[in-house]
């Protein structure tokens, strides 16, 4: 047991790095707008800050900050929320949608560029554990 916590351990600085690295230049903002970015077009529907607040982890106080500068920048609107008329939903605008489009691109050719540099039996042997690591966490999150 203590074997496999040690390699999980190990996998997750390895993975958040390559990460890091095929996103790096993807976009001009900064991380956080990016999360919040990131967060609103992968949730596909108009969130109130509260939820992204929450779903990020960033404190309310600098999520007006953040929000401002992404609703300057035409990147989200705001609007008052129905079901709450103290709160505000934010959506993405259409340069919002094309700006996180267009980084997945990026990232996409970014790894594949990287995918290319193995063999065809290491492109074979890294779908194979990847595949196998997702399907195993998620057993072990649904028992």
């Amino acid at each position: 047991m203590s074997e496999i916590s040690k390699e999980y351990i190990e996998l997750i600085p390895n993975v958040f790095n390559s990460f890091q690295r095929i996103n790096q230049k993807t976009s001009n903002l900064s991380h956080l707008q990016n999360q919040i970015l990131e967060f609103v077009f992968m949730n596909q529907r108009a969130l109130t800050i509260k939820q992204i607040s929450d779903g990020l982890n960033i404190p309310k106080q600098q999520m007006t900050d953040l929000v401002k500068r992404l609703f300057e920048q035409g990147f989200i609107t705001k609007s008052q929320n129905k079901d709450d008329k103290r709160s505000f939903v934010i959506e993405l605008t259409e340069k919002g949608k094309a700006s996180q489009q267009e980084k997945w691109t990026k990232i996409h050719q970014n790894f594949m560029n990287d995918l290319s540099k193995l063999t065809s039996e290491e492109q074979l042997d890294l779908q194979y554990a990847l595949h196998k690591v997702n399907y195993l966490l998620k057993i072990m999150e649904e028992r």
